[in-house]
């Protein structure tokens, strides 16, 4: 499941995220026991990648997923601005504004 989890995250595609939820409810509440997962969330890989509609699908379900932080302490949020996801930054922004103010491994602070 883990290992579906993550290529629907990679490839961006809600239909498969949701029918993993589908068979388990419980899927994205067990993301860090997931090997595919343990440097990240599969909202990291979501926003890194660009996709908008698994992002804002991952935010609907589990908000929370906006302020995890990677094992490099970067959000979701620090990926998406390096990549110039601006869409996706406002998504992250509206549900957790807090987000804009976490530290990376280097200490440096985040300001959206």
């Amino acid at each position: 499941m883990g290992r579906r989890l993550y290529e629907a995250c990679l490839s961006g595609s809600v239909p498969a995220l949701n029918a993993l939820i589908e068979i388990d409810q419980l899927i994205l509440s067990r993301v860090n026991s997931l090997t595919c997962f343990l440097n990240d969330t599969p909202l990291h890989a979501s926003a890194s990648c660009g996709h908008l509609d698994f992002t804002r699908a991952l935010l609907t379900r589990k908000p929370k997923l906006a302020a995890e932080l990677d094992s490099l302490r970067c959000s979701p949020l620090h990926l998406a601005s390096a990549e110039g996801h601006v869409e996706i930054v406002q998504e992250l922004l509206r549900v957790n504004t807090d987000v804009c103010i976490a530290r990376d491994q280097d200490g440096i602070l985040f300001f959206a």
